[in-house]
């Protein structure tokens, strides 16, 4: 931006995207990098990453205002583990609790 302010959403089409390029900053990190551009490419860059022996990100090009029907999805953003607040220790009982119930969509 010429002021040095990003503008948000209210902005409309003044709105531009970071021009970051998350492939190369990985790689310039030292990890292994494969891009997709379909859900199949997805597929295979997820099996490939799971069986390399290195730090291997995968990188999905996207716009963040397109969404899909029925998203009822959520972040995996765990609780501590080790804590010696109560309420810490309650919700990471409760976060284990719900966790089995998470629904994988790829195998």
């Amino acid at each position: 931006p010429e002021d040095g302010m990003l503008v948000g959403d209210a902005a409309g089409d003044a709105v531009q995207p970071l021009p970051i390029d998350f492939a190369m900053n990985a790689r310039s990190l030292g990890a292994d990098v494969i891009e997709c551009a379909t859900r199949d490419d997805y597929v295979a860059a997820l099996k490939t990453a799971k069986a390399a022996d290195r730090t291997t990100v995968v990188v999905i090009k996207n716009d963040r205002l397109h969404g899909v029907p029925s998203y009822e999805t959520w972040w995996d953003v765990a609780v501590p583990e080790v804590s010696e607040v109560d309420g810490v220790r309650a919700a990471r009982e409760e976060y284990d609790e719900k966790r089995v119930m998470e629904r994988y969509f790829l195998e």
